[in-house]
């Protein structure tokens, strides 16, 4: 009987024992331990915008009447903006002296077209020339009549393909510096990154006189190179920069448009955002 009592209390001994060891392990050790390291989390977007990769938002929607479907010079593309209840949009602000701002681009960044089509009876119409083969995208950016012009307009895409042989062009390294015909257009902070969603100032130079255009001295559009999503950029009046604010980490390609004794001039920068 005593020896069946002395070998409980020593089963009991060696439970406790296990049980204070264990729990001075998790106490102790465990907390001293770093975390494996995980896999860096994707930058979200600070703001929900449209960018043109859709050709509905917010119950716009934006409905071609002609697009084009071979290369050619002086090519027809029409379209029709439509509001939520599905009538034809025809009242617009006006946003850098147009009420509607229309860009073409490739998939590869090239062949960018800063458009201004004519408003007729609620068509929308421009011609194009195409030199090349490839996906396309048209960009339709604007505001509709009573939406603030302080926040970012609408921008509606349609995508479009020319068949045939196409030479894609490469994407140009980050530069501080960038020709526009006779002129040079300087990046006063050089290659610098930015930072994913933290609102920046982009200042430029250039060698030139610059008369206004656009109701400021230049005006510029910001495609992300991975998924061609356009950020609409806000110049600042007084001087050549602009307000960014990115999304997404990434490659970014721009194209500032200028004039100068009349004539307009393009430079394009590439951008890192981190």
């Amino acid at each position: 009987m005593s020896r069946s009592l002395s070998n409980s209390r020593l089963a009991y001994l060696v439970i406790g024992c296990v049980f204070l060891v264990t729990a001075a392990y998790v106490l102790t050790v465990l907390p001293g331990r770093s975390a494996p390291p995980s896999e860096p989390a994707a930058t979200p977007s600070p703001y929900v915008h449209s960018d043109g990769l859709s050709d509905s938002f917010e119950g716009y929607l934006i409905r071609p009447a002609a697009v084009p479907t071979a290369r050619g010079k002086d090519i027809p593309f029409a379209f029709h903006i439509l509001r939520p209840d599905g009538q034809i949009l025809s009242d617009y602000e006006t946003v850098q002296e147009r009420m509607l701002h229309l860009y073409l681009v490739r998939d590869d960044m090239s062949g960018f077209q800063h458009l201004h089509p004519t408003l007729s009876a609620g068509q929308w119409s421009t011609q194009v020339t195409i030199d090349d083969g490839g996906p396309y995208r048209f960009y339709a950016e604007f505001t509709p009549k009573g939406r603030s012009v302080l926040g970012h307009p609408i921008v509606l895409g349609v995508p479009f393909v020319i068949a045939g042989d196409t030479k894609l062009a490469p994407m140009p390294a980050p530069a501080s510096a960038s020709a526009a015909g006779p002129y040079t257009v300087t990046r006063l902070d050089g290659t610098a990154h930015l930072i994913a969603g933290r609102p920046a100032l982009l200042r430029f130079a250039v060698d030139a006189q610059l008369e206004p255009y656009l109701g400021a001295l230049a005006h510029m559009s910001a495609f992300e190179v991975r998924t061609q999503a356009l950020t609409h950029l806000h110049p600042i009046p007084s001087e050549l920069a602009f307000h960014t604010q990115f999304a997404n980490r990434g490659e970014y390609r721009l194209f500032m448009d200028f004039q100068v004794a009349g004539a307009l001039h393009r430079a394009a920068f590439t951008i890192f955002v981190s």
